[in-house]
Order: structure tokens, then sequence, then C-alpha cells
């Protein structure tokens, strides 16, 4: 099985049509060709990005909680202090 890793962002999802064959176009360099889907797997595609939707809300709301949490205690940023080794003289 082949891997391919893609990062879209906010980039357009759209059905393409050329003459009798159909496209889910991701962003702009991915095509996939849905032409003989079956609506089974029409119907889990949909059930999976919901599932991946509810998965990045999980995530922004975790995100939010943690900077609210530090805003309550008066921080304004969270990081990780760095010890700097001193140069031999």
């Amino acid at each position: 099985m082949k891997t391919l890793t893609l990062s879209w962002g906010d980039r357009p999802i759209v059905l393409e049509t050329e003459g009798t064959r159909t496209f889910l176009r991701l962003g702009a360099t991915l095509r996939v060709e849905v032409t003989d889907a079956s609506v089974d797997q029409l119907e889990q595609l949909a059930q999976v990005t919901a599932d991946l939707a509810d998965f990045r809300w999980e995530q922004i709301r975790a995100a939010g909680v943690a900077s609210e949490v530090a805003a309550e205690d008066g921080v304004r940023s969270i990081g990780l202090p760095v010890q700097r080794k001193q140069d031999a003289a």
C-alpha cells in the first residue's frame, strides 16, 4: 500500500466531471476518481470525514481550554526554559 501525505489547508474540496468520469478534488494537487465508487463506499467516506471533523473540533477545543487556563493563571505564553551551556574559558 502506498501512503500519500497531503496538506491542503483551506483549499477547496470539489467534485469534477470529465465526460463520464467523476473525480473528488482535494486542494490543488490531489484528484481521486470516484466514478465507480459504490454508494456504500461513498457513505463510508462521508462517515470518515465526519469523524475527522469531530476529531479536529476536539483538538481546537482542547487548545482553547489550555489557553484559557493559562490566561486565568496570568500566563501569556507557555514555553520551556532553556539553559545554555557555558563556554569553556
